[in-house]
């Protein structure tokens, strides 16, 4: 028989087996009896206050009066309210009450009001209960927050981190905590203690951290654990506070200090939790959750969601947003895009999320910039290492430009060994093509249907996708458009023999022309994700090297692991002359590489100095190296294999349950799904590509869509995009579709 077993059995009459339960300070057991009866059994040491356990006693007897389950006290054999064990400890019992937490059923979101309902009518229950005495090691006050974050935050070692509570304090001092309304609170509504089923909020435990202390302190602790790990803090939120709004006062004093007092109760946790180190794990459980939320909250617009807060439940509504959409269509250009019908204002990143100014996490599905993750640690850790000693141009020695050089040869094929290094995809595109025309001596080039390689005068002369769609000129007679790669929309480009007919078609597209070289995409992007058939895109750099003409590469949206091999060139063994990155090379930072041969780089050198001021400054090949070693790491080739054939396979699964899916198709993380209204005539659905993206957004995932008739669903995401993930973006898909049929 355990300590807590004697206890149970000798001083409250209850014979059964005990299971330790956590607590901050007290020891709590969970005593089931002979009958399956279960109850809770709370051991004080000897010297926390009486009277303190006499006032928790009173607020559980008026928390009876709520519409949920609460405990009750266990009386001890003697009928006494609690006993005193044998070595001078408090010993008091309270029914057990039935639940699954609200953290362990997954932190629904739709409980939100449920929860709020909870919290008003526990204020409302506990406003008779006369102010008890405080234990002098009390750290949960809201209202003295600012003395014990004071006194604790220097064990927060993460500046960074130190600075986020910093803020967060700041704020909290211009609250006017005296004239706030006060009275007795449960003080602790965490995801632990409300317990949830059937939709809604079923009981309430742990009250020993009620005090007396500003009335609104309730409400926003209930707020501060509901909020973690929610795709929209600030709505489930709002949905709490009017859920509190239809049952209890919220004076307008209370509603403007609301998202302070949340910020504060999460800085309190984290702070604490730090304080104490790995001695008490039960304040550890939230600490992740609880930084992630901060930082969110923090990064974005604390006082416009201040105002959604105090206003959610009132007639009156949400506030407008921020003047950004206005101010920056009379400052930018307007021919600058926007996604979405309501575009989003993203102000954090961190890994595969993106972030909003009200906090709203998204999972970015479509964002192949930033590679190894938004905001990957190591990356920045790199930039501000080297920004902070040196950053100049290529017109000096140093040693982590020629780092970055050779790490990047070691990636090609040897015969590619000269570097150049510049600062965008459409920067290493423009310099590959001078290369060509320069070695060559020509003028003329090739390139394939529907493709898009930059911005440049000259690359919108070369992409398809531009010059030929709105505002475009056409083509310019220098140029030589091949044939679309599409397997799917073009039959005769599948099959064994799909290279051979590839060839006839692109030798009568060249007929006559005398080529300087041909820029391609292995995997061509704006085209709608395409994936040629074996053979095709070899027949297309055959018929140009025929003629005389170098094979340019265009790996910017492509390259470093994402397509299951370093390169997409690699997967149809294709010998390039020119190859050129950009996109994931800087991981958000503007770095871009052309790799080139001796021979073509010699041929460039002919009197004409090449400078480029920013491209291969130290900053720069810092952050090249550091994204490198994060590919290494993480072993970004054989994730993007793994989680890529998981999430090709549920996509073709979804495709035979929704018509709408004309072909999924993909190579690790770069994947298309195209939208047909008809399979068999396969006219597209870009209406439908259009609602899906819209509704994808509307659910927390971003989405885009691209290809000739902007009806392919463009899925290539940052590569720590894990099998989760993909479940996620699966069902979102498939919600859409459904909706829309």
């Amino acid at each position: 028989m355990t300590d807590h077993e004697e206890i149970a059995a000798e001083l409250f009459g209850i014979r059964g087996m005990s299971a330790p339960l956590p607590g901050e300070f007290d020891e709590n057991a969970k005593i089931v009896d002979g009958d399956g009866r279960a109850y809770l059994l709370r051991i004080t040491c000897a010297h926390r206050d009486r009277g303190r356990i006499a006032f928790l006693q009173s607020v559980l007897a008026a928390a009876a009066n709520v519409s949920v389950a609460t405990p009750s006290v266990r009386p001890t054999a003697n009928d006494a309210d609690r006993a005193v064990t044998g070595d001078g400890r408090i010993a008091h019992c309270y029914t057990w009450v039935d639940g699954v937490s609200f953290a362990d059923a997954g932190r629904p979101a739709d409980l939100a009001f449920s929860i709020g309902v909870t919290a008003g009518e526990m204020l409302n229950a506990l406003a008779v209960v006369p102010p008890g005495r405080l234990d002098p090691e009390f750290v949960w006050d809201l209202a003295d927050a600012g003395r014990v974050v004071g006194q604790r935050l220097g064990a927060v070692e993460d500046l960074r981190r130190r600075s986020l509570i910093e803020k967060v304090m700041d704020r909290y001092a211009g609250i006017e905590l005296e004239h706030l309304p006060r009275q007795v609170v449960h003080n602790d509504l965490n995801d632990e203690n409300l317990l949830v089923g059937d939709g809604a909020v079923v009981g309430v435990i742990d009250f020993g951290d009620a005090i007396e202390t500003v009335r609104i302190a309730e409400l926003a602790i209930a707020c501060a654990y509901l909020m973690l790990d929610q795709d929209d803090p600030v709505a489930v939120a709002a949905d709490a506070v009017a859920g509190y709004r239809s049952v209890a006062a919220l004076d307008p004093s209370e509603a403007d200090a609301l998202l302070d007092l949340i910020l504060t109760r999460l800085a309190t946790s984290v702070v604490v939790s730090a304080s104490r180190g790995a001695d008490n794990p039960h304040h550890q459980l939230t600490d992740a959750l609880a930084w992630d939320l901060l930082e969110r909250l923090v990064a974005g617009d604390l006082d416009h969601i201040a105002a959604e807060l105090a206003a959610a439940g009132t007639a009156g509504g949400m506030p407008p947003a921020s003047a950004d959409l206005q101010n920056r269509r009379s400052i930018l250009g307007p021919s600058l895009s926007l996604s979405y019908e309501e575009p989003l204002n993203i102000v954090r990143g961190s890994g595969q999320y993106l972030y909003d100014e009200r906090g709203r996490r998204f999972l970015d599905c479509v964002n192949n910039v930033c590679h190894v993750g938004h905001v990957n640690r190591a990356v920045v850790d790199a930039a501000a290492s080297q920004m902070s000693v040196l950053n100049t141009n290529t017109r000096y020695l140093h040693s982590e430009i020629l780092r970055y050089a050779e790490r990047i040869l070691a990636t090609l094929p040897d015969r590619l060994d000269r570097v150049f290094l510049v600062n965008s995809g459409s920067e290493a595109n423009e310099l590959a093509i001078r290369l060509v025309r320069t070695a060559t001596g020509r003028s003329d080039l090739a390139c394939v249907d529907h493709a898009y390689h930059g911005h440049t005068a000259t690359l919108i002369d070369v992409s398809p996708y531009k010059f030929n769609s709105a505002g475009g000129t056409g083509r310019r007679p220098w140029v030589h458009v091949l044939p679309s790669l599409d397997p799917y929309r073009d039959e005769d480009l599948r099959g064994p023999d799909a290279g051979t007919r590839y060839r006839a078609r692109s030798d009568e597209a060249l007929e006559g022309a005398i080529l300087a070289g041909l820029i391609i995409e292995a995997l061509p992007g704006c085209g709608g994700q395409v994936i040629p058939t074996l053979g095709v895109p070899n027949a297309a750099c055959e018929a140009v090297r025929e003629r005389g003409g170098l094979v340019i590469a265009d790996e910017v949206q492509t390259g470093f692991g994402r397509t299951g091999r370093f390169w997409a060139f690699e997967l149809y063994g294709l010998d390039p002359d020119v190859v050129t990155m950009g996109k994931p090379a800087g991981n958000g930072h503007p770095l871009a590489v052309v790799a080139t041969t001796a021979e073509i780089a010699d041929a460039f050198d002919n009197g004409m100095e090449y400078f480029n001021t920013f491209g291969g400054n130290p900053v720069s090949a810092a952050v090249g190296n550091a994204v490198l070693d994060e590919i290494d790491r993480l072993d970004v080739v054989a994730h993007g294999i793994e989680v890529g054939a998981y999430l090709l396979e549920e996509l073709r699964r979804l495709a035979a349950r929704h018509a709408a899916i004309g072909d999924v198709r993909g190579a690790g993380l770069y994947l298309g799904v195209e939208l047909v209204a008809d399979r068999a005539t396969k006219r597209p659905a870009t209406g439908l590509a259009y609602s899906v993206v819209e509704s994808a957004k509307r659910d927390g995932v971003l989405l885009s869509r691209d290809g000739p008739f902007a009806n392919v669903l463009k899925i290539k995401p940052p590569m720590v995009f894990d099998q989760t993930d993909a479940d996620r973006l699966v069902q979102t898909i498939d919600r859409a579709l459904a909706a829309a049929e």
